[in-house]
């Protein structure tokens, strides 16, 4: 049974946390605002606001975000049996797992014990939440892995899909089969909603022309990124800017 031992969270947007490991404990960690990658081992993982990565103890990991990242982290042994695949899950759209980690927080900042019963009920509510949802999770981990991939080198216009697909093992073809069956799209259609939800996060903070945002998403071609753009946004990247 998993056994809470602390939790603290980054309150700041910080921009990269170095590599790292725990000797003893899982580490929870759901990401409360900024989107990056999480490296866990040598699997790199993309996060967003939600994104909730039970790490093991012993593996390295280290995180790194464009634009920072903030989160909360909690301490717990037993949390399960490590089989080589990190369990990641995402927070439903309604937040209540940060909801209750944040309460979680603010109880242990009144100087509870671990063994306080308010403690206990609000980490046992955390860990309902997480079985429940892991149970209903059934993606693959080299589609994970592939994600991972991918987000990691969306900024990069040398990079080929078919380098990410080489790198995991297993045949190519079959990895496209396992991705598209997982998620309902291509590798490279993956990617490509990858690079123009970037775009968008571009335009809406401003100060980029549309050169510079497709030049900084990994498409260098502005004619070629404004036909993609408009095929996933529905508009032409100038006029979504002065929307946004």
């Amino acid at each position: 049974m998993p056994q809470f031992v602390s939790i603290g969270k980054i309150p700041h947007p910080k921009p990269s946390h170095p590599r790292h490991a725990h000797p003893d404990t899982w580490e929870i960690v759901i990401y409360t605002h900024g989107r990056g990658i999480i490296t866990v081992g040598e699997q790199p993982i993309p996060f967003q606001v939600g994104t909730i990565v039970a790490l093991p103890p012993i593996v390295p990991h280290d995180e790194r975000s464009e634009d920072g990242f903030t989160n909360i982290f909690m301490h717990c042994r037993e949390f399960a049996r490590f089989d080589g695949t990190v369990p990641i899950i995402q927070d439903r759209a309604d937040r209540p797992y940060f909801q209750v980690a944040s309460v979680l927080l603010q109880e242990c900042g009144l100087r509870r014990t671990q063994k306080d019963p308010i403690v206990e009920r609000l980490f046992g509510v955390l860990m309902d939440y997480l079985a429940e949802w892991s149970h209903r999770s059934g993606t693959h981990p080299l589609v994970e892995a592939l994600k991972g991939k991918l987000a990691e080198r969306l900024h990069d216009s040398e990079f080929q899909v078919g380098d990410a697909l080489n790198e995991l093992p297993a045949s190519p073809d079959h990895l496209r089969k396992l991705f598209r069956e997982a998620t309902g799209r291509s590798p490279v259609g993956y990617l490509n909603e990858l690079r123009v939800g970037e775009a968008k996060r571009l335009l809406r903070i401003g100060g980029f022309s549309v050169k510079e945002v497709a030049h900084r998403v990994g498409v260098p071609d502005p004619y070629y990124f404004s036909r993609l753009f408009v095929k996933l946004a529905g508009s032409r990247p100038s006029v979504y800017a002065r929307r946004a």
